[in-house]
């Protein structure tokens, strides 16, 4: 795709790893090189009661992680998603530059706009994405937007608004990037 129509668009490879219970990812550092942009985002451990800061800590400062995908792993209805001290991951994110997802999917809506506006106050970037496991649902997209303009999020720390050679430049080599 790159090459025939490199001119016009631009495909990025990406991958959403699991963060396990210690906060590494089930991908080793070759596999997650072969990929554009690394997500990691918690799959499991999302119906406990304890603390899982150090867990999502660990996610966030691991050096290939660009995302750090739906942080709570919310879904309502079923669970309330990880509990975490989301000033401290939301800090340590906005640190490293590791952006922060808004999910728009109806059920997730994970980050909302309130914990949205937190990440927003503690210096965070945000990737806003549709969640889409079919096409119909890349409407969804329209939530995380409503959540990101909710929470005044502006453009400019959004990744995905950004220009192809600020959003290349950042997954490079993040901790370069210029801040907005």
């Amino acid at each position: 795709m790159n090459a025939r129509y490199g001119k016009h668009f631009r495909l990025l490879q990406g991958i959403e790893a699991n963060i396990d219970a210690a906060g590494q990812l089930d991908l080793t550092d070759d596999e997650a090189a072969t990929f554009d942009v690394v997500l990691a985002a918690p799959h499991s451990r999302l119906r406990r009661s304890e603390d899982q800061t150090d867990r999502m800590l660990a996610a966030v400062a691991h050096p290939v992680v660009r995302v750090l995908a739906h942080p709570r792993g919310r879904m309502s209805g079923s669970r309330a998603g990880v509990i975490a001290d989301w000033h401290a991951v939301f800090a340590a994110a906005a640190e490293r530059r590791v952006a922060v997802e808004i999910d728009g999917d109806p059920a997730r809506q994970d980050l909302d706009h309130a914990l949205a506006a937190d990440a927003l106050a503690a210096g965070c970037l945000f990737a806003l994405d549709s969640d889409a496991h079919t096409t119909k649902q890349l409407a969804y997209a329209e939530t995380a937007l409503a959540h990101a303009r909710l929470a005044g999020i502006p453009a400019e720390r959004i990744v995905n608004c950004w220009p192809l050679d600020r959003l290349l430049n950042w997954l490079a080599n993040p901790s370069g990037e210029r801040r907005p």
